[in-house]
Order: structure tokens, then sequence, then C-alpha cells
């Protein structure tokens, strides 16, 4: 249990929603199943638990991707248009 809770804070560092929300759930959810002494379901919360941590590396690659792709985005035709003729002078003859 609590190389998981240390899988959950290494992870929660990157997450969107911040550090402090990962913590708080984390410790909600281990206290919520603090009383299971059965081996199977103690399994079944570990592996949940895992599956948890997962995701979470999920939506903190969703998010570095999504950050990169609208880094290096090109721009739209309409901006580039109204860009060049920002940047060219009129001619006054």
């Amino acid at each position: 249990m609590r190389n998981l809770y240390r899988r959950v804070i290494t992870v929660g560092r990157d997450y969107p929603a911040g550090l402090e929300y990962v913590r708080t759930r984390a410790k909600a959810e281990i206290a919520k199943r603090k009383d299971i002494t059965d081996e199977v379901e103690l399994k079944r919360a570990v592996n949940y638990g895992r599956y948890l941590v997962k995701e979470m590396i999920g939506v903190i690659q969703l998010k570095k991707y999504r950050s990169i792709k609208s880094r290096y985005r090109e721009p739209e035709p309409e901006k580039v248009a109204s860009s060049k003729a920002a940047k060219e002078p009129e001619a006054t003859a």
C-alpha cells in the first residue's frame, strides 16, 4: 500500500489538478478501504489503485501533448493573410 501511495504522489506532481488535489483524493480512497481484511478484496483494491495511476499518467501525457501541439501549430489561413497585410506597407501612388 505504501508503494502504491508513493506512486500516486509521484505521478500527482504533474497532474493538471495539482498535487494537493491528488493527495486528498488518495487519502480519502485509502481511508475508505482501510477495513478490508479479505485477501481477494485487498488485491482488487490495489489493482484498482494501479489502474488509477495509469489513468493519471494518460491524462498527464494528453495535457503535455496538447500544450506542445498548441505551441507548434500552423497558424490559421485568415490570420496569415491579415498578418501579411499588416507587414506589407500599402503603395500610395
